[in-house]
């Protein structure tokens, strides 16, 4: 190499080093799945990764749960801002999602208690040791919900959190939300799961389930909206069902 050809190139390298990089606007999720190609590769992608049986092999800490890393992720960061008093679970299955809350709150330094309500709960650990209260029994039963309201009256003023993963049809996840939505605190989040079964875009099969229940819940009540933002990451098994309260409580 020729010292004119040494010198252009080194004058190349430093011009790209000082020169800034050129800057990107990055897509807003409502953009992207405004945009009828956008929402069909998401939709797709979601509904492959879905129906592949990968989450059957998801485990935090050696504990199955059936969740996707994303909405884990946007679950982590939730409980990381609304720093949470109280996180209410229905729906229990081996206790992964209520171990994984627990030691999230517990990262971020939070004196957090997780109640999580299962007719059939199946641990492989004592939760009493994290921190989380198991209620064994139908979540729509009034005496759970009269223990449940037991425990938030002890929460101090904190924000309270509540996810619905319980029975998936309509009719059940509908009265979860009637009965459990009193319990989230303003700017903090009702998280309905799996609304994307039947059709939205997975297991068309299943019948009205969350989503059915969550659409009708969003016209007969105005304190929550549907969060798109947490949504980000584009794969999530709860499309439209991260609720944010905006009024009351």
């Amino acid at each position: 190499m020729s010292f004119r050809t040494r010198l252009r190139f080194n004058i190349n390298r430093l011009a790209n080093f000082i020169r800034p990089a050129p800057k990107t606007t990055p897509l807003k999720i409502q953009d992207i799945l405004a945009s009828g190609e956008g929402l069909e590769i998401v939709d797709r992608f979601r509904d492959f990764y879905y129906s592949s049986g990968i989450t059957d092999d998801l485990k935090w800490r050696g504990i199955p749960l059936i969740k996707n890393p994303c909405d884990l992720w946007t679950l982590a960061e939730l409980i990381g801002r609304i720093r949470p008093g109280l996180i209410i679970e229905t729906g229990t299955h081996y206790g992964g999602s209520a171990a994984y809350c627990a030691d999230m709150a517990n990262i971020f330094g939070l004196d957090c208690t997780v109640v999580t309500i299962d007719i059939n709960p199946k641990f492989s650990y004592d939760p009493e040791k994290r921190k989380i209260v198991p209620l064994v029994g139908f979540s729509t039963d009034s005496r759970i919900v009269a223990k449940v309201e037991g425990i938030a009256r002890h929460t101090r003023q904190k924000p309270i959190m509540v996810m619905l993963d319980s029975d998936h049809t309509e009719e059940n996840v509908l009265k979860e939300l009637m009965l459990y939505s009193p319990f989230v605190t303003r700017n903090s989040y009702l998280i309905v799961e799996d609304t994307n079964i039947n059709g939205h875009p997975s297991f068309p099969s299943h019948g009205p389930g969350p989503w059915e229940a969550v659409d009708h819940f969003l016209k007969t009540n105005n304190d929550f909206v549907s969060d798109k933002e947490c949504e980000k990451h584009l794969l999530t098994f709860n499309p439209s069902g991260w609720l944010k309260r905006i009024k009351g409580n």
